[in-house]
């Protein structure tokens, strides 16, 4: 895909990214990076013994970072977005466990342009969906980008 301004995006504009497995070594280098060494998701035994989910589950930040990858993945703010704003309204529906793919859809929400020229803001509704079609999280992501 090509860079995209703030133009180039419109209200009820839709994108589905690519897909994501995730995978026992996301999982433990998020955990080590994050210093999150809850056993729910990094200890098997533990989990199958001591949780709702009877197995190891993903980390919902760690769920976060792969939706944004996934759109930035799409190459749409290739050197044109500006900011990223914040986050908003993000929910986690159900466990996303170890190989479970994702994929995200994302819908431009609002789009309004700035008291500066040179730049606009956006905001895209990101639902996050696994194998099954199961929405997993959504959240609601802020961006400035360059205006043409």
């Amino acid at each position: 895909m090509s860079a995209k301004l703030y133009e180039d995006f419109k209200v009820g504009d839709t994108f589905v990214t690519g897909g994501r497995t995730v995978t026992e070594s996301d999982v433990m280098t998020f955990c080590g990076l994050a210093g999150i060494f809850n056993p729910l998701f990094v200890n098997e035994e533990f989990a199958k013994k001591n949780t709702i989910f009877g197995t190891r589950v993903v980390p919902g930040p760690l769920t976060y970072i792969f939706t944004v990858g996934m759109w930035i993945r799409m190459g749409f703010f290739e050197g044109t977005v500006l900011a990223f704003l914040g986050v908003d309204q993000m929910r986690a529906y159900a466990p996303v466990r170890h190989g479970d793919t994702l994929h995200s859809e994302v819908e431009i929400i609002e789009a309004r342009e700035t008291s500066k020229p040179d730049r606009g803001i956006i905001k895209a509704k990101h639902t996050t969906i696994n194998q099954k079609e199961e929405r997993v999280m959504d959240m609601i992501m802020t961006y400035m980008l360059k205006r043409k």
